[in-house]
């Protein structure tokens, strides 16, 4: 990335997206689609690859969008002032508004599970959930590189994530090689289940191991053995 994740004295016009609100850039506007719920955003053109596998990637994981309350580009100001919205350009995506609600008041509520933003912070997406003050966003990310970051992080996300390749199973048969799993970094229970043909699903996956979990499926941790069912 050219510019800091964190930095947001240096806006979009600067790193080269032109001019946002109230500059029309609706001809700028790409709409991508979230492959399992159906949710569609409108986002420049030039990080809607990128969006695309992000959502894509982030149902896959078990999290769903709801198409009724996620947003991209609108052509407005920050509210109260005169200063550009990110989203005036494109760059920024609202996701289910109604869970992860926006105050002033110094209060994070959010039901994103906790790879969701590290997912979307690697690939340039920075989170209004982080936000200094007592202003929280998290329903909010928005892009902080310039036009040729965006290109550099697609062809990241590209080789990261639909490049993966399966885990080898070592010519053993599936369930004797998924007696025992060790939870990995990135995992989490929708995925294992998958990977491992779990019958029922990873709410199967969470009943049998409910116990070494505890309450949150959402809060399995790498290092966490598991038994399959």
């Amino acid at each position: 990335m050219r510019f800091s994740m964190s930095n947001y004295k240096v806006g979009p016009t600067a790193k080269g997206w032109g001019h946002g609100w109230s500059t029309d850039r609706s001809k700028d506007q790409s709409r991508v689609k979230a492959d399992r719920s159906g949710t569609k955003v409108n986002v420049h053109k030039r990080i809607a690859p990128l969006v695309d596998i992000l959502l894509d990637e982030s149902e896959r994981r078990g999290y769903r969008f709801n198409p009724k309350t996620c947003g991209g580009y609108v052509n407005r100001a920050i509210k109260g002032t005169q200063r550009p919205s990110n989203h005036s350009w494109g760059l920024a995506v609202d996701l289910n508004w109604d869970r992860n609600p926006e105050n002033f008041h110094g209060v994070l509520k959010t039901d994103f599970p906790a790879w969701m933003v590290p997912l979307w912070n690697r690939y340039g997406f920075a989170w209004g959930g982080h936000y200094r003050g007592r202003h929280k966003d998290p329903m909010h990310f928005e892009f902080m590189g310039a036009p040729a970051d965006a290109d550099d992080m697609l062809a990241k996300a590209r080789r990261e994530i639909l490049q993966r390749k399966p885990i080898p199973q070592q010519g053993k048969p599936p369930q004797a090689a998924a007696q025992r799993y060790t939870v990995k970094s990135g995992d989490n229970l929708s995925s294992i289940a998958s990977h491992l043909k779990v019958g029922g699903g990873w709410n199967a996956l969470y009943q049998r191991n409910k116990a070494v979990i505890g309450p949150d499926p959402n809060k399995i941790k790498p290092g966490m053995v598991l038994t399959v069912p």
